[in-house]
This record gives C-alpha cells, structure tokens and sequence, in this order.
C-alpha cells in the first residue's frame, strides 16, 4: 500500500499531466483518510480554481494556509485566488504576508503592487513598485505601472522620471512610450509628439494613441501634423468622439471648413446630447446661434457656451441680452479670466466704463490674449498716491492702443510722479516729446530703477475714467516741427488733401469684418476737388498692385519710415479717412480732423449708434448699418466727402 507522501506524489503527476478527474480523486482519498493534510489541500485547491470552483478553491486553500501559515507559496496563491474571485484588498494581505516571509521576492513584491493597485491603495501599490525596481532593477515592467499610476495621482514629473527609465530598459514597450508621451503633454514638453509617435509605431492598432498624439500636435500648434494623426485615430475607431471634435478643431485652423462639418456632423450624430459637440460646432458656424443654443439646452451651465452665445449677441448688437449671459458665466465661475474678459468688452461697448476696466483687468489671464504679462516685479499702480516716485509706463496690443492711451501719461505725470515710458522702437519718435514724460524706451532697451509700473491700457482703471470723463484734450501727440513743414510744402496744391487707409494688421482677431479693403473705397476716389494720399501701410497696401488708381491718388508708403513720419503727414492734411486701425488713433490724437469707417459690431472703443467719439473730438463715424455692408458707409462718406470739398 502506497504511503501518504507516494499518493500525493500520484496525484500531483496525474494533476501536471492534464488527468485531473483521477487527481481529483486521489485528493479526495487522501483527504478522507487525513483531512488536515496541507499539501493535499492545497493542491486539491488549486486544481479546483483551474476549474473554474472558485469557492471550494478558496474553502481549501484558506485550510492550508491556516495550517501552514509560514509557507509563502500557499499565501501568494491564495492571493491570486482572492483576485480571481474579484477581492484585490484581500489579495494585497496575502501577497503582504507572502513578502514578509520572503523579503527578498520580486515575483510577490509585483503581483502586490498589482494587488493593492486594483485595491485603491495607492500608496501601498507604489511601495510595492518601487521595491520589484529595488530587487530587480533590469525590469521594466514594475517602472512602467509606477510611471501610470504616478501619472494618474497627477504626480506627473515622476511619472516621466519612471517612464524614461522604462523605455531604456524596453525600447519596445509601446504603453510605456504611450504614457510618457502623455505625462511629457501634461507638462507642455516639446518631447511629447516624438514620444508618442515612438508609441503609435508600436501600438499600430491603438487608436486612443493616436489620439493623444493628436491632441500633442494640436496643443504644439501642428495643425497639419495633428489633423494626421487623427485620421489615423478615426481609420482605427470611427465612433471615437474624442477624436472627431479634435479633428475638427484642428481643421478649422487650417480653414478644412468642409472636413470640419463632417467631422461634427459625424459627432453629434454618435452623441447628440453632447454640449460640447454643439459648442465646437457653433466654432464653425461664426454667425449663427442654434448650436450655442442647443448646447445651453443640453448644459445651461456650459460657461464657454454661455460667453460664445453672449458675444454673438453682442456683435449683432443685443447689449442688453448678451450681459445678461455674461453675468451667468461670470457667476458659474467668477474666476475664470475668459468669461471676465469677454464681459469687459460687453461693458465697454455699451458705455459701463467703470465695470468695463474692472473685468479688463482679467486680459491677462486669457489663454490667447495677444500680449503676454511683462511678470514686473515692481507692484501694479491703481491710482495710489505718487508724489516723488518713479513708474513705468508700458505699451500692450497694438500700436492703436498705445496711441490711444498714452494720453494718460501727462495725468500720471502731474500727480507728481517721475514717468517712464516703454513702446515699440517705432512709436519711440512720436512719444518723445509727450509732456511731462521724462524718457521713452524702445521695447528691449535697459531700464532705469523704478518703483511702480502699469501697462497703458490699465490707466483708464487708475483713473476711474468715465464717458463723462474721457481725458479727450486734443491734441496731445503732435507732429515733428521740421517733418512736418516739409510735408507742408509737398502738399501744397489746390483742392481737399485726404489721407486714406483701408486696412489693419491681418494677423488681429477680426481685422478682416474691420477692414473695409481699398476695393471698397472706390467711390471715394470718384469725389471732384480732392487729392488723395495713401497712408496705407502692411499687408494691405499690396491691393494697390490689382487696382489702377486715378490721378488724383498719390501713394506716400514708400516715404513712411516710423509713426512720426505718418504724423508729419496727417498734420499737413485736411482729412484723414481710417478704418478701425492705428492711423484713426494717430490722427484723432493729433487733432487732425478724421472720419472713421467702422463695421456693424465695432471695437469697444467706438461705442454704438453715435457719430462722434468721446475719446477723439475731431472724429466723425461712419458705421456699417448692416454686417458687411462697406457700399452704405462708403457712400455716406463720399457724400459727406463731396460736400466738404464743394465748400472748401
């Protein structure tokens, strides 16, 4: 008769070789005759959870490991089995006491990591990670669950620390590659697009790869590269939303206008529901409001929709209804600089100064805002008092603001202040002999000590300006003497002198509905008894190679060197007839009398429906009475043009 450790042995050959209906009943007459045999338990255990008989698995295996408590084998298979039955916490304890008794196993400390990973035990599961490493440091494996798991506890600089190391242990590991390229994002790294490609070659048929190379490529400012990998993305997994709304917001910086509205169409048809779907298609459709509708139906807390809806209705000039839309966003998240920012300009088109220049305030914290903060360590000056202190004024945006608000420079000046003033090289000229202004710099110059400074757009706040209050004193830049006696004399002739510019700086946010393009002043140049000069400089003066002028037009941009050279000019004219740009601020600044050709929805600065300009007392405004209709305006102005020439 065969002894108990000969039938085990029996057994467990039968169990190794696949005849598990004889090892099973071999176990069994074991256990009948000893019931407390732990090998037998514990293999009769395991060939039931082979089996698929979780339960008794774990009744037997538990009986063997109370039984034998100090044998790491039978604790790390109870694990497994704790797992199996969807117990990770239970799992992790075992795997736990397994590695107490075998301190120096990296093939428990991994599964424990695993273990207390699905378990929520975050910090175990790294101490677990961190220990295989220890043990083992040539596996890459353990590196690249602690970089996943750092990177989802947001410890993102870890993570890519963990990651790198992985992918030099594994160049091959494609989720490795895939999650360092995403931790790399996270941290606005150039490194990301490479480290996601290396991934996306590895892991062909992933498409959330793709994806999240996409996304590195749109946030680089690759549309191109961005709008390839997410095709490859879509080819992959065509119901991918995440993919179709980037897609099409790739595609709409690249003016893919028909791809865009397929790539939404194809979105919203998937998951009409989705808010977000409906704002990034109301992107696509600049005039019209159903889908920012649609999306507030779906969300009435979707802030981006709140202000994209508001701004839509503050273009077609619903004042009233577009603040009320502010204030929700503002309110829903009165931290966000966008939904303040985007209020601000509500406020100041529709006169509200003084709430205007608080929310103004928020510009430097909008993602896109075209100029960035100068991050000055010298404190922001808010109308304190400043008798025998220094401050420095600096310019921000474009040059029509500077030329707007550097007005305020001589108020700054006698409320006892030493002032500084930082611009362009090419407004240097003009501003040097503001009053009360001690010294101009050029942008990038060094610059002297100074206690306070303020960016020339913050100045109106400083000085709690009101309509009523609007410092319009003209002029308050003046031409070069010399220049402009010598522009005097060119001039000089019979007839009106009329200055004319068509068009702003293309790269603005909605220069092309502001710029009326020279095409559009033809009537103008049909008006008897003028002369007109061509102050037109930039990209628009290149319309004058498609067009024949008349006689009575002289171009001047070939002369123009800087602003002052413009001022010199404009100085020796009758008129001066601008779109919105920075020639209109020169020559309301210098008192030259000017004419303003404005767009339906106008800058802030222009106010509505009225005709002059608190900020310029010698302009007159001509506005668009419908979106895009330049022809009214325009023959407004030839008509007012040709009667002032009949006077004259």
């Amino acid at each position: 008769m065969a002894t108990l450790d000969e039938a085990l042995a029996i057994a467990l050959d039968l169990h190794t070789a696949g005849r598990t209906e004889e090892a099973e009943a071999l176990y069994g007459r074991i256990l009948d005759a000893v019931p407390d045999e732990p090998n037998a338990l514990h293999l009769y255990g395991l060939l039931c959870a082979q089996g698929g008989r979780l339960e008794q698995a774990a009744e037997l295996l538990n009986r063997a490991v109370a039984l034998r408590p100090g044998l790491p084998e039978y604790r790390a298979n109870l694990a497994m089995l704790h797992q199996a039955r969807g117990n990770p916490a239970a799992a992790a304890e075992e795997y736990r006491a397994a590695l107490r008794l075998c301190p120096d196993s990296a093939a428990l400390a991994f599964p424990l990591a695993g273990a207390a990973r699905q378990a929520g035990q975050g910090r175990l599961a790294m101490a677990a990670y961190r220990r295989t490493t220890l043990l083992q440091p040539d596996l890459a494996e353990p590196l690249v669950q602690a970089g996943i798991l750092l990177r989802y506890e947001g410890r993102t600089g870890e993570a890519v620390t963990a990651l790198r190391r992985a992918v030099r242990l594994r160049p091959d590991h494609g989720e490795a590659w895939h999650h360092l390229g995403v931790a790399l994002q996270r941290l606005k790294s150039p490194e990301a697009p490479a480290a996601l490609t290396h991934a996306a070659a590895l892991l062909p048929e992933d498409a959330t790869v793709r994806l999240n190379l996409g996304r590195a490529y749109y946030e680089a400012g690759c549309w191109d590269a961005a709008t390839t990998a997410l095709r490859g993305a879509l080819a992959l997994d065509p119901a991918n939303d995440g993919a179709l709304e980037l897609l099409a917001a790739a595609r709409r910086r690249t003016g893919g206008q028909a791809e865009t509205m397929t790539a939404l169409r194809r979105l919203l048809r998937l998951r009409p529901e989705a808010a977000n779907g409906w704002y990034a298609l109301s992107l696509a459709e600049p005039g019209a409001l159903g889908a920012l509708r649609r999306a507030l139906a779906l969300q009435p807390d979707h802030r981006n929709a709140l202000s994209g809806l508001a701004n839509r209705l503050r273009d077609r000039r619903e004042i009233a209804a577009s603040l009320r839309l502010h204030d929700r966003a503002v309110r829903l998240q009165p931290a966000s600089a966008e939904a303040r920012w985007n209020r601000s300009l509500a406020r100041l088109l529709a006169g509200d100064l003084t709430g205007g220049w608080e929310d103004y305030e928020a510009r430097w914290g909008v993602a896109d805002f075209p100029t960035s903060p100068r991050g000055l360590p010298q404190p922001l000056w808010s109308g304190e008092g400043i008798a025998g202190q220094t401050i420095l004024l600096h310019e921000e945006q474009g040059r029509g603001d500077a030329i707007q608000f550097v007005r305020y420079a001589p108020l700054v000046a006698a409320r006892g202040a030493r002032v500084l003033l930082e611009v362009g090289a090419d407004l240097v000229p003009l501003f040097r002999g503001l009053p009360g202004v001690e010294r101009v710099f050029a942008r990038g110059e060094a610059l002297p000590a100074f206690d306070w400074q303020c960016p020339l757009l913050s100045l109106p706040r400083a000085f709690a300006t009101r309509l009523e209050s609007v410092p319009a004193a003209v002029p308050y830049l003046t031409a070069d003497p010399a220049r402009a006696a010598t522009w005097r004399g060119r001039l000089a002739g019979d007839g009106l002198t009329v200055g004319l510019v068509w068009a702003g700086n293309p790269q603005f946010a909605g220069d092309r509905e502001r710029s009326p393009g020279l095409a559009a002043l033809a009537p103008l140049l049909a008006v008897r008894g003028c002369r007109f000069f061509g102050l037109q400089l930039g990209p628009g003066h290149d319309e004058m190679a498609r067009r024949t002028m008349p006689p009575s037009f002289t171009d001047l941009a070939p002369e123009i060197r800087d602003f002052a050279d413009t001022a010199a000019i404009m100085a020796s004219l009758d008129l001066v007839v601008s779109s919105c740009t920075a020639p209109a601020h020169l020559a309301g600044a210098l008192g030259v009398p000017l004419w303003v050709l404005l767009s339906h929805a106008p800058d802030w600065r222009w106010l509505l429906d009225r005709a002059d300009s608190p900020w310029y007392p010698t302009a007159r405004l001509f506005r668009q009475p419908r979106p895009g209709d330049w022809a009214t305006a325009v023959d407004e102005v030839a008509a007012a043009l040709a009667e002032h020439a009949a006077r004259s």
